[in-house]
């Protein structure tokens, strides 16, 4: 019996972080447990359980398992995606921190892979910051007595940040985000995270949290002020619709979409679309399913075997796409 192909939208898994607050909430309108502050929502993973449809209660994982062509364009024996989408509400600064490659976590962790990352900004308090790589020329050692030092946070470049922009966080640059912003976080599945420093406060335990200085000094790259900020260029593809490539990388691409018009696109039947609506809400459609629709704030995978499908806009509506690359 064929499987049923649609956008599959998840039970969100929310992570509380001592950095967090309620910018979900307020700004994508998702509804926060009570308690701590939340730092993160992983919102396309493949242990989230499916909330919609036929395949609700399943695991991205198990339907990938069960049908791999079907979701993800290729056969595979792994039933953990390799992509793993997320938002960020950063109300304090986040740990200083690097990521290992894959031959590193494989070498250190025995983990399948690495972590490369990148960030949009869906919005940004004034003067807003991240730490993007290093400000000054060092190798292990000095970097190594720099931190014991306590200089942590003057070897960091800081870069000021607004809505709209998008950063790379490729392996091994040392890295965090600073306070009063919200993040849409496109990764390679991987939760491996080498702390170098945490600002001197305490985890939500009342201790301070673990640092991984000796892994975190084998991974890290020793570039002095790498560029942060990627541009990019929306341009008009059909009437009502911009759209710009944000990155096409090892891992992952990503597109962004402005959209007030109807806009016809295709999986090719050969890979998987993340899609995120950020602002406004859209309405997804093909000839196989019925509409649904994706509200504001709202993750969905559409599996590769759906083909052709359309997005149309309630007004106007900034989405993102991702796919493996």
């Amino acid at each position: 019996m064929p499987v049923a192909l649609y956008p599959l939208i998840f039970e969100p898994a929310f992570y509380a972080r001592p950095w967090g607050g309620k910018q979900m909430e307020e700004r994508l309108g998702k509804e926060l447990p009570p308690g701590p502050p939340i730092g993160e929502s992983w919102e396309i993973f493949w242990k989230n359980k499916v909330s919609n449809g036929e395949h609700r209660g399943r695991t991205l994982g198990e339907l990938v398992a069960a049908y791999p062509v079907e979701m993800i364009g290729r056969d595979t024996l792994d039933a953990e995606y390799p992509l793993l989408v997320k938002f960020l509400d950063a109300q304090e600064w986040l740990s200083v921190q690097v990521h290992p490659d894959d031959i590193l976590a494989a070498e250190l962790e025995g983990q399948p892979r690495g972590k490369t990352e990148c960030w949009y900004v869906i919005a940004a308090a004034p003067g807003a910051q991240v730490a993007f790589g290093l400000s000054e020329k060092l190798d292990s050692d000095s970097l190594r007595a720099a931190i014991d030092a306590g200089r942590s946070r003057e070897i960091m470049q800081y870069v000021e940040v607004q809505a709209g922009d998008f950063i790379f966080v490729s392996a091994g640059t040392m890295h965090a985000l600073g306070p009063g912003l919200l993040i849409y976080e496109l990764q390679q599945t991987s939760d491996t995270t080498y702390r170098v420093y945490d600002w001197d406060r305490l985890g939500l335990d009342g201790k301070p949290r673990e640092l991984h200085l000796e892994k975190a000094i084998a991974v890290t790259k020793f570039e002095v002020n790498p560029p942060a900020k990627i541009n990019y260029q929306m341009r008009e593809v059909a009437d009502g619709v911009e759209e710009a490539e944000l990155i096409r990388g090892q891992y992952f691409t990503l597109h962004k979409l402005n959209l007030s018009e109807t806009y016809a696109l295709s999986t090719n039947r050969n890979r998987a679309h993340l899609i995120t609506a950020l602002t406004g809400h859209v309405e997804w459609r093909s000839s196989t399913h019925a509409p649904l629709l994706l509200p504001q704030g709202t993750s969905a995978f559409l599996p590769a075997g759906v083909g052709d499908y359309t997005l149309t806009p309630d007004g106007d509506a900034e989405v993102l796409i991702a796919w493996e690359s």
